[in-house]
């Protein structure tokens, strides 16, 4: 239980849910950031009379008014979500009328749910397009690729340069909610949802240049080329033909159907040109 409790040297807390029933922790572990209190109002009363009142300046419900605060007994006989966590964009009424209608009307749990997945789906959509828009745009051109050189390597992600973007081309393109958006960025930027994502879209981004690249290399001439070369040149270029295909396999490049079987028509080809000791040599053995 040590492990829950106020660390020394404002060591952070492990990242962890914790659940309980026993009233003792509604006041040991107030000082958690997050508390959702469940349970039966009649129970919570009955326990918020023994518990010693309390300011929790830090806390306050998802709904709650500014400057407003609890105390142990607000904490312990109040069912709801209470937090430290300051919002970045404002309530939207709109959806919470609409849910609230809802239950007025006796609308289905399911449809309710659906409602609320939409809304959260179209937000974070609304959040992503100009992160998005961004990234993309640290692509190199298509034809800056060359397929005698190695494929140009991604721009880097400048966080100011993204921010400047969001003045004609950012979330309130697509949603009409208020607050501070900028500030929700920068929170983003800096934490590891935003570092997962990046790393998994650079990831993709570079397999396309790859993929591009080879299918650059499917549409030239090898042959011709090969003719303006050593052996020993070509020998090298086809060793490194035959890397881009086992990339291409092994990693599942985006490339075009057919593009790995003609680049292997092409190696195949270039080889046969060459005399029969270096084609012994670049030739695999056969398979039984």
């Amino acid at each position: 239980m040590s492990n829950f409790l106020p660390q020394a040297g404002g060591v952070g807390r492990p990242s962890v849910i914790l659940g309980v029933t026993n009233p003792f922790f509604a006041k040991t572990l107030q000082h958690w950031p997050h508390i959702i209190r469940i349970g039966d109002m009649k129970q919570a009363g009955e326990m918020a009379k023994q518990m010693k009142v309390k300011k929790l300046k830090n806390l306050k419900t998802l709904d709650s008014k500014p400057g407003e605060c609890f105390t142990d007994l607000t904490l312990a006989s109040r069912l709801g979500v209470y937090t430290a966590y300051k919002p970045y964009l404002n309530k939207d009424e709109d959806i919470v009328k609409q849910l609230q209608k809802g239950v007025q009307q006796k609308r289905p749990s399911a449809a309710q749910n659906a409602i609320l997945r939409r809304y959260f789906l179209e937000l974070t959509q609304s959040f992503m397009i100009p992160l998005e828009r961004y990234v993309a745009s640290l692509m190199p051109l298509q034809k800056s690729i060359s397929p005698w050189k190695s494929p140009p390597q991604l721009r880097p992600f400048l966080q100011q340069d993204f921010m400047r973007t969001l003045e004609k081309a950012g979330p309130q393109l697509t949603s009409r909610l208020k607050g501070d958006w900028l500030g929700l960025y920068r929170h983003f930027l800096k934490s590891s949802n935003f570092d997962g994502w990046f790393r998994n879209r650079r990831r993709e981004m570079t397999q396309k240049l790859e993929a591009l690249h080879l299918e650059a290399l499917c549409e030239e001439d090898l042959q011709q080329r090969v003719q303006q070369h050593s052996e020993v040149e070509t020998v090298d270029l086809v060793l490194k033909l035959k890397d881009k295909l086992t990339q291409a396999e092994r990693e599942q490049l985006p490339v075009r159907p057919g593009t790995v079987a003609k680049l292997r028509a092409h190696i195949e080809a270039v080889i046969l040109a060459l005399p029969e000791d270096l084609q012994g040599i670049l030739h695999k053995p056969s398979s039984p």
